[in-house]
């Protein structure tokens, strides 16, 4: 019996064939899902409790038949939507959105009303495929539909509905889908402008929010212009705009839109909300948001300017952002947290290689002052000009991104997610804080373990581990106390050796790239100039045995903070955060003493 690769569709139809089939059709089911898993007929057999001849003949039968070696179920569109486990709020918004423009463009398109409820169930079908798989989930929903029997709709609405799902997203390519090229001709032409309606209405809650209301259509000879508001609709309206390929295709007209504008929002009104107990973590989640994102704003136009400490805040503002959104995320909708993150990255991936080179740069030229008191004649070592300039091509870019479009937007997209924030689930802070420290200080085990093994290279990681439990506790600090701000001061200190640690190896491995690059140019000279590798061979050297020096000072820094010792103050948080009280701080023991 050859091994089976399922599609998620068919997998989906399986598990479902398997709960919910009755009982000869749940246990082929059943055997083409461990079929599909890659157990042989002998493994099926003793697991379902049948014979190895007839697992291997359900095994291959569906081998051959695929689904179709099974009843279509026929379910409702509600009993569908609760299978796929679609997002109930989005669904219904791209619906409405659906109809208003159906109705909005109907001079146009001139599509008979008993199109209506066709276009509005595909809206709401459009996505359910994203749990079965959400890379692919268009065609993914489209392989679901044409799986099953649609209560209510013939198998000619169903082959118009799969198109629309799968049209909804990605480059549309009639002519490479089935269900398509199947419909009458008649039929093409408003599956197409269906589809069209579907892929705008979609872009129109790109943000996920369902914010964005659509308050008219306005329809001139080359364009219809859409009016829209709500606190993402600038950027919905752009998504829409982008979306809207396939109308500008078939219908041969563009599209824009205009969106009405809104005040600013207070951020800092909400970077100084009280925190509690019962706090929503979707709160604590905006109150950290605000209080970086208003460090940001506020060292915006210093970094503009280049200054190092503007600079050197935006990159912590933007690190803290995307912590707080990795550690928060899964109270929010996936698409808006995942894009944000995307973006924040970007900002760390070009501050980050400024600080680096500023930190280096900063060491070469004391090097260089040290050696200059002992011999004033002292040449200056060659790398520190080649970083120098370096430096400034870095400086240049970043300052050039950050006063640019880019940054405004991200900062725009931040707000709008602060203010009107996609929640997706959410619990107060006493339970939620729970998981996310725990999860943290698990993380920190692990690194620890791994340092305990001499794996010197795992110092790095240790960093961050130990930068996600600070971050963790700070974010939480406003309602854990002075408990907590002791545990991040002891955070600190070791964050700064480890950040020593790394910054010396990140030195380490520039300093050999740079003697690499200057043997190549060195050997394409007649007159090499061997003093300048010369000092910084002593350079490299000294930075070594410094490295080496504050490796042997990490224990007493480190100690405070083990994850076992954090563990145990870490459940006395909790435990007071539980009753709504504040911990006391016990006294540190001091050597040669015994507290009691």
């Amino acid at each position: 019996m050859d091994t089976l690769l399922l599609t998620p569709a068919e997998s989906f139809w399986l598990r479902w064939h398997a709960e919910h089939g009755e009982a000869a059709t749940a246990r082929r089911a059943r055997i083409a899902l461990l079929a599909g898993s890659g157990a042989p007929a002998e493994a099926i057999a003793a697991a379902l409790g049948i014979s190895t001849i007839g697992a291997a003949r359900a095994a291959n039968q569906f081998a051959r038949q695929r689904l179709g070696a099974f009843p279509h179920p026929a379910l409702s569109l509600d009993e569908t939507l609760s299978a796929a486990h679609v997002d109930m709020a989005h669904a219904r918004h791209v619906a409405d959105l659906s109809l208003a423009l159906f109705e909005h463009t109907h001079s146009l398109h001139h599509l008979p009303a008993k199109l209506r409820p066709i276009l509005e169930t595909a809206a709401m079908l459009h996505n359910v495929g994203l749990g079965i798989d959400e890379p692919q989930h268009h065609t993914a929903g489209r392989e679901l539909l044409c799986g099953m029997n649609l209560i209510g709709y013939t198998k000619e609405q169903q082959r118009i509905m799969a198109c629309a799902v799968s049209f909804h997203r990605k480059p549309v390519k009639p002519e490479e889908e089935e269900n398509y090229t199947a419909l009458p001709a008649a039929r093409r032409r408003p599956t197409l402008i269906l589809s069209a309606l579907l892929r705008i209405a979609d872009g129109l809650d790109w943000s996920q929010s369902q914010t964005t209301r659509l308050h008219g259509v306005v329809i001139s000879p080359k364009v219809i212009t859409l009016r829209l508001s709500g606190p993402e609709a600038e950027g919905d309206a752009a998504r829409a705009r982008k979306k809207a390929d396939l109308w500008r295709d078939v219908m041969h007209i563009d599209v824009g839109t205009s969106a009405t504008p809104r005040p600013p929002p207070d951020l800092s009104q909400l970077a100084e909300m009280p925190i509690g107990p019962e706090t929503p973590m979707s709160d604590l989640a905006r109150r950290a948001l605000a209080v970086n994102l208003l460090s940001w704003q506020s060292n915006e136009s210093g970094s503009v300017d280049g200054d190092p400490t503007a600079l050197k805040a935006v990159r912590l503002a933007a690190r803290r952002l995307r912590a707080a959104l990795i550690l928060f995320g899964d109270y929010f909708k996936k698409k808006p947290v995942t894009r944000l993150q995307g973006e924040l990255r970007r900002v760390e991936n070009l501050l980050s290689p400024v600080r680096d080179i500023e930190v280096i740069l900063a060491d070469a030229r004391a090097y260089q002052a040290e050696r200059s008191k002992d011999n004033a004649a002292a040449e200056e070592m060659p790398v520190i000009a080649a970083w120098d300039k370096e430096r400034q091509r870095l400086l240049a870019e970043a300052k050039t991104w950050l006063g640019g479009p880019r940054a405004a937007d991200l900062q725009t997209d931040l707000t709008n997610f602060i203010t009107a924030p996609p929640v997706r689930q959410d619990e107060p802070l006493h339970t939620g804080a729970a998981l996310v420290l725990r999860t943290v200080l698990s993380e920190l085990e692990e690194r620890e373990a791994a340092v305990a093994r001499d794996k010197p290279k795992t110092y790095h990681r240790l960093r961050l581990a130990i930068k996600r439990v600070r971050y963790t506790l700070e974010f939480y600090s406003a309602a854990l106390g002075p408990l907590s701000e002791e545990m991040i001061a002891d955070l600190v200190r070791l964050q700064a050796r480890l950040g020593a640690l790394s910054d010396g190896r990140i030195l380490q491995k520039r300093l050999a790239e740079f003697l690499d690059s200057w043997a190549e140019d060195q050997a394409r000279r007649k007159a090499p100039q061997l003093f300048g590798a010369h000092s910084v061979l002593q350079y490299s050297q000294a930075r070594r045995e410094d490295w080496g020096r504050g490796l042997k000072k990490l224990k007493p820094d480190w100690t405070p903070v083990r994850a076992s010792r954090l563990r145990r103050r870490v459940n006395i948080l909790l435990r007071a955060l539980k009753a709504g009280v504040v911990p006391k701080i016990a006294p540190r023991p001091q050597p040669g003493r015994v507290v009691a």
